[in-house]
């Protein structure tokens, strides 16, 4: 059965009545990690957060605040932090979402020039020209701020599942076909033809990852009410571990989009798996696996297989070539920011190979 949706925008209203508490007969996949698994000797760990706060209600602005670091564990299993970044801005909501703030630590006034600009259509494009040392580098400044579109984009999520009276007006949902979540004759955009709402998605209840971690994680702030967060992982390694000859890097990443509602409950939106074989000689990705652990509807685990085309590519230019190449009904757009972190292994594996980061130590990024 074909919507009779059109492959344009459509303004969606919340849907009528109190938030349900079980799951939509459509819902996705639910097993989410229980942990951070703990990172091995010889390995390097890139781990990330991106909170996405509305301190003035939803219909104020949003707060945004990134941190990442790169952390490497020796032989022996000691951990050296090597490189800390964070990002702080703020973005208008209306009468379009507008950059209004944006800084980081270490300082790149660059960045704080692109206040007043878009906060999403071209905003990528305009902070690789703004910062072109970080993202040529992988570093971890080019990490966060390669996330802020999208933390922008998803925090609509709010809009669209708390209580009708704490709700703002209806919005413009995606286009149809944008991914395979949002197909035409899927889930969502069948009952939007149907009721002119969006399925109310009811995630699992989000297990604390560092309850039972072991040392090095780290442990983020509390996440407040109507607050989401980005949390990345990615941990490169020699195969066959701190000694292994066989010139081929083990990488696992992963990522959690995580809403705390005004009830005070954080249940999970998005959560991925990545694992990747790349040869280091020429850094050229051998195999590589996307694990669904939870999305929202039944037709998003399709796009995992999407993550095979990249076996045989070399990792490097996927931050810039993976909006033109992966996009329609068999990718997903939360698995391409996954897919995109691929290029942090060059970087990583330099950190590895030095015990030093990496990254570019530039004092203003311009």
């Amino acid at each position: 059965m074909q919507s009779r949706v059109a492959k344009e925008d459509v303004t969606v209203g919340p849907p009528a009545g109190p938030r349900p508490r079980t799951p939509h007969q459509g819902h996705g996949p639910r097993e989410p990690a229980e942990s951070v698994p703990e990172a091995l000797p010889g390995s390097v760990r890139r781990t990330a957060t991106l909170d996405i706060l509305r301190p003035d209600g939803l219909d104020g602005q949003i707060v945004l605040r990134g941190e990442a670091r790169d952390a490497r564990w020796d032989d022996g299993g000691e951990e050296a932090v090597l490189a800390a970044v964070t990002v702080d801005a703020t973005v208008a909501v209306a009468p379009a979402p507008t950059l209004v703030t944006l800084a980081s630590r270490p300082a790149r006034p660059a960045l704080e020039r692109l206040a007043g600009r878009a906060a999403l259509s071209g905003l990528r494009g305009a902070l690789r020209a703004a910062v072109p040392a970080d993202f040529a580098d992988a570093g971890l400044l080019a990490l966060v701020l390669d996330d802020l579109p999208v933390a922008v984009l998803i925090s609509g999520y709010a809009n669209a599942v708390e209580p009708p009276d704490r709700r703002p007006a209806p919005y413009r949902a995606p286009p149809a076909d944008i991914c395979s979540g949002w197909r035409s004759d899927g889930t969502m955009m069948l009952t939007i033809a149907r009721t002119g709402s969006l399925p109310v998605l009811v995630g699992p209840p989000a297990p604390d990852l560092d309850a039972r971690s072991g040392p090095g994680n780290g442990r983020p702030p509390a996440l407040p009410r109507q607050g989401m967060r980005r949390r990345r992982r990615m941990d490169v390694s020699r195969e066959g571990g701190p000694g292994g000859s066989s010139g081929v890097l083990m990488a696992e990443a992963s990522f959690r989009d995580s809403y705390r509602d005004a009830a005070g409950d954080e249940q999970i939106v998005h959560e991925y798996v990545l694992r990747a074989r790349v040869r280091s000689s020429d850094m050229t990705i051998l195999d590589l696996v996307a694990e669904p652990r939870v999305l929202p509807w039944q037709e998003c685990p399709a796009a995992a297989a999407s993550a095979g085309r990249l076996v045989g590519q070399r990792v490097g230019t996927f931050r810039e070539r993976l909006r033109e190449t992966f996009s329609g009904t068999s990718t997903c757009t939360h698995l391409n920011d996954l897919l995109r972190t691929l290029d942090d292994v060059t970087a990583l594996h330099r950190a590895l190979e030095s015990g030093e980061h990496a990254g570019t130590t530039s004092p203003t990024g311009d």
